[in-house]
């Protein structure tokens, strides 16, 4: 749902300038078109067609025994009659975590179709580590991209990663992490005028400053790294909001009843489900141990909220700016968060002027530079 959009206003700006440019999206999969099960959240849901709504685009077979997740969850080699078929100028290949991405540098190779290659991985910091999967790893990467004619980052940290596998700065082309800045901006309108309401609806008390903490309810993401502060600080008039599910849910609801938090846990939303929690919300927390671009943080970002990060995601030092839209901690520095949530909470003012900074800083991550970092590695790899 974060990558299809990207797709469409490609389809747009060609449509608007008459470019000359024919676009087609290959999928190696229709799972999120399906009513599909996830554990992770514990329901199950399906996207909608409106992900493939606008743009051209085709379903490659795929011979996998498990769509969902793993290396082999795309098996598609009918990538290369498709690329030799259809001739191709450039590819786009999202990520290198499947085998069909493999499949479609080899098939590129043979075919004589450009690559540009994207994904949002970031250091973990175990890279340079001796043993032999990170000596692997670097050497595999390393002659990935290497065979990539241009190399798409979409921040900092992705930036970082990329170069560790010794990408030709050259060949490097910015295009930000983004979410539809204009639906979530529309709906924060749509819905400013019904905070008590909502706020009534859901029994937080009007005074109750309201943290949003919003992912999957993993170790990854640490919400106990949030609920541990929170029993360090004076929380009485502080509500955090959980959207979301996961294995930790359980043992997160009996942490809340047992230290007495103000806590409301939703479940799983989708994206026009979730705008009146960001709406009633004065905070937004994400402090996960690897979070390459958590979207949920430019979401809260279009609704005026300051942000609490860990140093370790992606985005952090480009969307936040320490003291002006909100606070960069040390990942699993419970003292820190508790010390920034408190800080908020005493100084109320500082909530709608960092806010302010926050909206201000998202107007240039948006799915319109996006496109102009694709075509401008396309340009770079047809010279």
């Amino acid at each position: 749902m974060y990558q299809t959009p990207i797709f469409r206003e490609l389809e747009t700006y060609i449509n608007k300038t008459n470019a000359c440019l024919n676009n087609t999206v290959l999928f190696g999969d229709d799972l999120s078109l399906k009513n599909t099960y996830s554990k992770e959240f514990k329901t199950s849901f399906s996207y909608g067609k409106w992900l493939v709504k606008g743009y051209n685009y085709k379903f490659l077979k795929n011979y996998t025994i498990d769509a969902r997740s793993g290396f082999l969850s795309r098996v598609n080699p009918g990538i290369y009659l498709e690329l030799k078929k259809e001739q191709y100028d450039v590819i786009l290949i999202h990520g290198y975590e499947s085998l069909t991405a493999w499949l479609t540098l080899f098939s590129s190779k043979l075919t004589g179709t450009k690559i540009v290659w994207r994904g949002e991985s970031v250091l973990k910091g175990i890279e340079n580590k001796k043993s032999f999967k990170q000596i692997a790893k670097k050497f595999i990467l390393t002659r990935f991209f290497r065979s990539c004619d241009a190399v798409l980052y979409s921040c900092s940290g992705n930036k970082d990663f990329i170069k560790f596998y010794k990408v030709n700065g050259e060949k490097l082309f910015f295009i930000p992490c983004a979410v539809n800045n204009k639906f979530f901006q529309a709906e924060r309108e749509k819905n400013i005028n019904n905070i008590t309401d909502i706020k009534k609806e859901l029994g937080i008390d009007r005074s109750n400053m309201v943290i949003l903490f919003s992912a999957r309810f993993t170790t990854r993401k640490r919400p106990f790294d949030l609920l541990n502060a929170m029993i360090k600080i004076c929380n009485s008039n502080i509500t955090i909001i959980f959207v979301g599910d996961g294995i930790e849910r359980k043992r997160m609801e009996d942490f809340v009843d047992k230290n007495n938090l103000n806590a409301i846990f939703t479940g799983f939303k989708s994206q026009l489900e979730i705008s009146k929690f960001y709406v009633i919300s004065d905070i937004n927390i994400i402090i996960s141990d690897y979070d390459p671009s958590p979207k949920a943080m430019n979401e809260a970002m279009n609704f005026r909220l300051p942000i609490i990060v860990s140093n370790v995601v992606g985005t952090a030092y480009d969307l936040v700016k320490e003291g002006e839209n909100g606070f960069i901690t040390q990942v699993g520095d419970i003292n820190a968060i508790a010390q920034k949530i408190d800080y908020f909470n005493k100084n109320r003012d500082s909530i709608k002027k960092m806010g302010k900074k926050s909206f201000d800083i998202i107007q240039n991550w948006n799915y319109q530079e996006n496109v102009k970092g694709i075509l401008n590695a396309f340009e770079y790899v047809k010279e």
